[in-house]
């Protein structure tokens, strides 16, 4: 009889104070994403707690409404790099786009979604920036915070140097401020100089996974030298993190380097690869089924923000298995930019296949004049080989100061 008293006693201890969830908010592996759980009432003879304000549960990220990608993210800037305009004429990138960039190795892809990223940071100061590397090369990861923290410390000197000018300082302030300098194409800092960047908010990640976050710019990597379940934990969390950050009304633009190398990890885990049947390459059936569903993840929606991946894929690896994760991933996008390994090998920069590329339903993205002149250019440049392609490109470039005055409207 004491016995059964005592197990009572433990029961309700373990129970007071617990949150409860309702049925609705919870998912098979737990609480849904963004979903607070409502406190338990308290039971008789305890204290009254002080009241909370109602909570109202969101709607989870699955149940928004997706829309087409809109509006336009503009890359082109004085300065930019050629990609930028390129990627503006033949794949141009709305809010909520998903995109794939579809690359042989050495063909410049990390390159291109750095010039994407400076470019993200130089024209959209709502967006926030997020850069997701898995599995990636330590130098490469390297890189890639400290281009993006000296290029965001660059724009801020920038902006508060032009803040100081329109509150209209006297003539001693003018001398004594600080002269800005000019970073149209900024490059790293030499090796063995690290550039800080201001803390950012916390944000779920990886024990032990490298991250660096300055405002609206963010860099999760977890380089190669990690085991496959750190790939996979970064990989998850970081996703989730930018959806919360939608349902929060935020726009996020995701770049992934690179979802091959995502879907290898997954296929190397013992947790995901269960299933017993094996594919062509080694690939397990059900290897791909998250990978899938973070490249899915990119939306615009009605209800809240919208979430942009852009996320490359490799090709012609010699890999079985990496031609199948292409083959699953190349109807899942609403955008692709090829890149040519014959343009590459030619060391024509940006090597895209602009005959190859395109994004659908441009028509929502581009202007009526745009859209005129790039149906007449595509026509022009499928009886051209993709390096004679680029070579006629770069030089319009070169003769036209802006994309508006290359297609004949106004700017």
């Amino acid at each position: 009889m004491e016995f059964g008293r005592s197990k009572r006693r433990r029961r309700r201890r373990r129970g007071r104070g617990n949150a409860q969830h309702n049925p609705s908010e919870t998912t098979p592996q737990g609480p849904a994403t963004g979903v607070l759980p409502s406190p338990r009432p308290p039971q008789q003879g305890q204290p009254a707690r002080a009241p909370q304000p109602p909570h109202q549960p969101q709607r989870a990220f699955e149940a928004l409404t997706s829309i087409d990608p809109q509006p336009r993210i503009t890359l082109e800037y004085p300065g930019c790099a050629p990609s930028c305009r390129l990627i503006d004429l033949f794949c141009p990138i709305g809010r909520g786009q998903r995109g794939l960039i579809v690359s042989p190795p050495k063909a410049g892809k990390t390159t291109l979604l750095k010039d994407i990223a400076l470019a993200v940071l130089r024209n959209h100061p709502d967006l926030e920036l997020v850069v997701l590397l898995v599995d990636e090369r330590p130098e490469e990861v390297t890189d890639f915070r400290r281009t993006l923290a000296a290029y965001e410390s660059a724009l801020a000197s920038d902006l508060a140097w032009a803040a100081q000018r329109t509150q209209g300082l006297s003539g001693a302030d003018r001398v004594a401020a600080p002269t800005p300098t000019p970073t149209p194409t900024p490059t790293a800092p030499p090796d063995g100089v690290i550039v800080e960047s201001r803390p950012s908010s916390p944000t779920p990640h990886a024990p032990g996974a490298m991250s660096v976050g300055g405002g609206r710019c963010q860099v999760f990597a977890s380089s190669n030298d990690h085991p496959v379940e750190k790939h996979i934990e970064v990989s998850t969390r970081t996703i989730d993190h930018c959806k919360q950050r939608v349902m929060q009304g935020k726009h996020v633009v995701v770049l992934l380097d690179s979802l091959t190398r995502l879907g290898r990890a997954f296929n190397n885990s013992r947790r995901h690869a269960n299933s017993g049947r094996i594919m062509t390459g080694g690939l397990d059936s059900r290897a791909l089924e998250v990978p899938k569903q973070i490249f899915g993840s990119a939306r615009n929606t009605e209800e809240a923000g919208s979430l942009t991946i852009i996320a490359s894929c490799l090709v012609d690896t010699g890999s079985a298995a990496d031609q199948i994760i292409f083959e699953e991933f190349k109807g899942t996008g609403n955008m692709e930019l090829i890149l040519d390994r014959a343009v590459a090998e030619r060391r024509l920069f940006p090597a895209i296949n602009l005959a190859a590329s395109g994004t659908r339903k441009e028509n929502l993205l581009l202007n009526e004049q745009e859209l005129k002149t790039m149906t007449a250019l595509r026509r022009r440049l499928l009886a051209m080989h993709a390096p004679q392609q680029v070579e006629q490109l770069l030089a319009a470039l070169q003769r036209f100061p802006t994309n508006a005055a290359l297609v004949g409207s106004p700017a």
